[in-house]
């Protein structure tokens, strides 16, 4: 069985040759078979940082490393090596990193502090029952609020959560239930927060989900850890052992109560799915 382990290898693999490029969020997930939401998602809980602050933390200690190694070295080339558009944020970046300037560094060559490529250790898990569900549903529309989370953002979707909420665009929707849908858009997560509708009343601004299969897994956490862990054992544990795979051309659904004041309220993951 091809697990996240192994494939999350293969991504730090990818970005370790990359960290003086673009990396494109989206690639990545691609390279896994997984939305950029459910990739950021995976990627914290096998790495144990979001994906945005590893590739943060790896540019500033190499940059370091270039800089004590280096002492002839123009600081503003390395800057522009990670990827730093002016000396200036470079400069703030790695001395709320270090604690002290690149300058100073290259100066005084003080201890740096390395943020190391991680180790995975292989360990044999005993099997316990997962429960799911099978959802049969038809096509449908998500009408309400929709913004972008960009690929920086530690916590993906979280503003626009917020800004959901501070438009007061949950005011203006009937009925008791939220829905919510993550596209990749660019190297982003396009989020759709809204009531759902019949896909024949659907707006230019609304999200049509076609006909589809889902695995469906409730639960009755906002954790973000357990939420990251129950997406690992969802695409690396449920799916390769049932014989489905998800479908890639769509999005990944969460859906909500309105009210979500109630303490440890139960909510879904559907995860769009198909046939191996």
């Amino acid at each position: 069985m091809y697990s996240g382990i192994q494939k999350i290898e293969e991504i730090i693999d990818y970005i370790e040759n990359h960290l003086t490029s673009e990396i494109d969020y989206e690639e990545l997930a691609l390279r896994m078979t997984l939305s950029v939401y459910e990739f950021r998602r995976i990627f914290s809980f096998i790495v144990g940082v979001p994906i945005s602050e590893y590739i943060r933390k790896r540019k500033l200690s190499l940059a370091a490393c270039d800089i004590i190694t280096n002492p002839r070295a123009s600081i503003h080339e390395i800057s522009k090596k990670y990827g730093y558009s002016t000396l200036a944020s470079f400069s703030k970046a790695f001395n709320e990193y270090h604690g002290f300037s690149p300058t100073v560094c290259q100066k005084e060559s003080p201890e740096i502090l390395l943020f190391p490529r991680p180790k995975f250790e292989w360990t044999v898990k005993s099997t316990e029952k997962l429960s799911f569900q099978i959802v049969n549903d038809v096509a449908f529309g998500i009408k309400g609020y929709c913004a972008y989370s960009d690929q920086t953002d530690t916590c993906c979707c979280e503003e626009v959560w917020n800004d959901f909420y501070e438009s007061g665009a949950d005011k203006a929707l009937s009925g008791d239930t939220l829905y919510v849908s993550y596209h990749n858009e660019k190297g982003k997560v396009k989020c759709y927060i809204g009531e759902r509708i019949s896909a024949a009343d659907a707006l230019p601004c609304t999200d049509v989900i076609p006909k589809c299969q889902w695995l469906t897994v409730k639960m009755n956490t906002t954790d973000d850890e357990i939420i990251n862990q129950k997406y690992n054992v969802i695409l690396y544990d449920i799916l390769p052992s049932t014989g489905l795979k998800r479908r890639i051309d769509l999005p990944t659904v969460e859906v909500f109560p309105l009210d979500m004041t109630e303490e440890n309220f139960e909510w879904e993951i559907r995860i769009p799915i198909e046939k191996e």
